[in-house]
């Protein structure tokens, strides 16, 4: 029996179809028209009729004061969806949980996703503070307890593809020389968790230790964060062992 030949147009349809659902995030929810056929690369009238047959089938919707676009509900929810199926998410919660109420302070447990940190599970505090971060953020590997953590037990071409990709600077405490952060993870190693302090957000400080699998191979990292005022010189040997015992709790689980 003879197919018919594949239509490459439909492929490039679809292709670009997903690069545009790519390029809606926390940080840019919603896109003009303009804007999309800029990024995609393509004519307005192309990006006018891609925008269209997605919204037909319900992947976005359109804002008619702002003449915006963005995700659907339902887009949103499967992504969430999709995060709380991680079989490491159901395993770690109540172990997060407990780590935030011992500690008071906001808990995070994070992998290693596309040369940056991703957040799988947040539980804030009773007391929070105003974070770069929740379930399904993304942030930069260097600058964070978490990241620094997961890139510190990663193998040397990914350490240098992370730096090649760039160390942004998002506070004056953020290492952007390639040799200081390769300095710091080797220390991170020897001692088996990080400290970060102000180098994403200023004032704030963040714990993070490792979690293995069984053949010792980094899966995740979890951690906590929050202001100086109570994650400082006094109180962080207290943190350091609470948010390793919670790193061990999740691992004896995984094994």
């Amino acid at each position: 029996m003879r197919y018919p030949a594949a239509n490459s147009y439909h492929y490039s349809s679809l292709r670009n179809a997903l690069r545009l659902l790519h390029l809606f995030s926390v940080e840019k929810p919603e896109l003009q028209l303009e804007e999309i056929a800029n990024q995609l690369e393509i004519g307005q009238s192309t990006a006018y009729r891609l925008v269209h047959s997605l919204m037909v089938e319900g992947f976005i919707v359109r804002d008619p004061s702002a003449k915006s676009y963005r995700l659907a509900a339902s887009v949103l929810a499967l992504g969430h969806t999709l995060i709380k199926k991680e079989k490491l998410y159901h395993i770690s919660i109540d172990i997060v949980e407990n780590l935030a109420e011992k500690t008071g302070e906001t808990a995070h447990i994070g992998i290693l996703k596309d040369f940056q940190l991703l957040y799988l599970l947040k539980i804030d505090s009773a007391h929070p503070v105003h974070l770069l971060s929740h379930a399904g953020k993304k942030n930069p590997l260097h600058c964070t307890s978490t990241g620094q953590v997961l890139l510190a037990y990663q193998e040397k071409p990914t350490i240098e593809q992370v730096i090649e990709r760039g160390l942004l600077s998002c506070t004056a405490k953020t290492i952007t020389d390639p040799i200081k952060l390769k300095d710091l993870l080797h220390k991170i190693r020897i001692k088996g968790y990080a400290v970060s302090k102000e180098e994403l957000h200023e004032g704030v400080v963040s714990i993070s230790s490792p979690v293995m699998d069984r053949k010792s191979n980094i899966i995740a990292a979890v951690s906590i964060a929050g202001p100086y005022s109570r994650i400082n010189d006094r109180t962080i040997p207290r943190f350091i062992k609470q948010v390793q015992q919670a790193a061990e709790e999740i691992m004896k689980k995984i094994k």
